[in-house]
C-alpha cells in the first residue's frame, strides 16, 4: 500500500507538473500573440502615420498651388482691366476731343457779341440751334455742337 500511496503521490506531482507545464506554454503562447498583435498594431499605426502624412503635405502642395494659380489669374485680370480701363479712358479722350470739335468755330465762323456768325463770302448768317434760336458762344467755342 505504500508503493501505492507513493505512486499516487509521484503521479500527482507529475500530473501538477504537466498541468503547469501546459498553463505555461498556453500563457507563453498568449504573450506571444499579444505581442504580433502589439506588433502589427504599431506598423498599421506608422503605415497611418506615413499616409496621414502624406496626405497633409499633398493637401499642402495642392493649396499652395491653388493659391498661385489664384495669384496668377488675380494679375492676369489685374492686367487685363488695367489694360480695359487704359483703352476705354483713351476712348473717351477721343470722344471728349471729337466733341469739342463740334463746339468749335469754323474757319468760316466768328463768334461776334455771344452769338456764332457764318461768313460765306460776303455774305453774313447767324447760326441757328436745332430750337431756332441763334447759337451762343464764347471766344472760339459754341454752347450747342455745330456740327
Amino acid at each position: 500500500m505504500g508503493a501505492a500511496v507513493a505512486g499516487v503521490i509521484v503521479a500527482g506531482f507529475a500530473w501538477n507538473a504537466l498541468s503547469r507545464y501546459q498553463a505555461q506554454r498556453h500563457a507563453d503562447e498568449i504573450t506571444q500573440d499579444l505581442a504580433r498583435t502589439a506588433a502589427q498594431n504599431a506598423e498599421q499605426a506608422q503605415e497611418h502615420a506615413r499616409q496621414f502624412h502624406a496626405q497633409v503635405a499633398a493637401s499642402l502642395n495642392q493649396q499652395q498651388e491653388d493659391r498661385y494659380n489664384t495669384n496668377q489669374q488675380v494679375s492676369e485680370q489685374a492686367r487685363q482691366y488695367q489694360a480695359a480701363l487704359a483703352m476705354r479712358q483713351r476712348r473717351q479722350q477721343q470722344e471728349a476731343a471729337l466733341q469739342q470739335q463740334r463746339f468749335m468755330l469754323g474757319p468760316d465762323q466768328k463768334c461776334v457779341g455771344g452769338v456764332v456768325i457764318n461768313a460765306r463770302g460776303s455774305s453774313y448768317s447767324q447760326a441757328i440751334g436745332p430750337d431756332g434760336q441763334p447759337i451762343p458762344c464764347t471766344g472760339q467755342t459754341a454752347t450747342e455742337p455745330l456740327r
